[in-house]
């Protein structure tokens, strides 16, 4: 086997469509090919690539059944992601996201190879997992895995103490160099913006509903929510019965969010869970005033209250709509927000970031 071979970075991700995750390991990936690193991609479901990839990077997709019943799906892609790393052996193994990752572990027992692992939610408020499967994921954690890296460190504290050196936090990084300057004009847009998966964990249905108060008082202003996902037609009637057809859109995915950014007023994060929420971030580096729940249950988000946006409990809808009036009635107050917030900027700089995960990646060993 070549020496080329077994210098590679694998990276294990569920898939490589729409999401933060992806976005990041798309991200990263890229810097670690621009820095002379080998990358090998491993996807467990084949479809779309929604960011750019570079075309040194090899990916392999598994198209497993989704029929298939759920512990012989997990081992058909256990087995599966196995055959991969013993024929690429690489050097480390970087399993994105806690499902992804913990197959991936496993796969990798036995295999002599070191396995960094990445949670990419808080895994105190996710619903992603049963309790059941949350004692697996921490037995997996605490056992087979090398290097743990956690976006904040109430996520780490889920698995591990502070001072266990496993565990390591790296926030998101800001790819400003794509970005455009921030619109220091922006308070005069009635846009209101959201982005994300169309799905429970983003709670949309919860924004729609507070912009119906925002929109009875402020008929102008429209609420405009990028993305896709398996709620689409539940959100779409929830609209309807609300009557604010002409009021409230769902556009699909945005390639260019940034100019959508651009246009806007106010970004609002009405999740019931996040990590460290890449729309968020970004709509902060792009000076907006920004509202987000306290997904984390006081564990810590990108906002500090009252200096660079807004914090609501989670699950409010007037506490939700009465940030958004209290921005928009205050104007002056809402162009403070977003200066402060596009501060972000250099905290997050992708260079900084993007340096730690490679030396995170390269300082581990067996």
């Amino acid at each position: 086997m070549s020496r080329k071979k077994r210098d590679t970075i694998a990276i294990v991700i569920t898939g490589l469509a729409f999401g933060g995750a992806e976005r990041v390991t798309s991200y990263l990936a890229n810097y670690f090919v621009s820095q002379g690193r080998n990358v090998h991609l491993i996807s467990l479901t084949k479809g779309e690539h929604a960011y750019p990839l570079s075309d040194k990077i090899p990916i392999t997709e598994y198209d497993i059944s989704p029929t298939l019943p759920v512990m012989l799906r997990y081992l058909s892609l256990i087995r599966h992601i196995r055959k991969t790393l013993k024929t690429i052996r690489p050097r480390v193994v970087l399993g994105m996201m806690s499902y992804s990752g913990s197959l991936a572990c496993i796969a990798n027992l036995g295999l002599g190879t070191p396995f960094i692992i990445s949670e990419r939610n808080d895994p105190y408020t996710s619903k992603g997992f049963s309790e059941f499967e949350k004692k697996i994921l921490r037995f997996v954690y605490r056992s087979f895995v090398t290097k743990a890296v956690f976006q904040s460190k109430g996520a780490l504290s889920y698995y591990y103490a502070e001072t266990d050196p496993r565990g390591i936090v790296i926030p998101n990084p800001l790819f400003t160099e794509s970005m455009p300057l921030p619109n220091p004009n922006s308070i005069d847009s009635k846009n209101i913006v959201s982005a994300g998966r169309l799905n429970f964990q983003k709670n949309f249905s919860l924004l729609i509903q507070a912009f119906h108060k925002v929109h009875s008082l402020h008929p102008s202003y429209r609420l405009i929510i990028y993305g896709e996902g398996e709620q689409r037609v539940e959100l779409e009637a929830l609209v309807r019965s609300l009557g604010l057809e002409q009021a409230v859109f769902l556009p699909g995915i945005e390639k260019d969010i940034f100019l959508r950014f651009l246009e806007a007023g106010m970004f609002v994060l009405s999740s019931n869970f996040e990590g460290m929420p890449n729309a968020l971030i970004e709509a902060m580096a792009m000076g907006l005033p920004c509202i987000t729940t306290d997904y984390s249950e006081g564990r810590g988000t990108v906002i500090t209250e009252g200096k660079n946006g807004l914090i609501v409990p989670r699950n409010d809808a007037e506490a939700l709509s009465n940030a958004m009036l209290s921005l928009i009635e205050n104007p002056k107050y809402a162009q403070d927000l977003g200066r402060e917030a596009a501060k972000i900027r250099e905290a997050l700089d992708s260079t900084s970031v993007c340096k730690q995960w490679l030396s995170a990646i390269e300082s581990t060993t067996v």
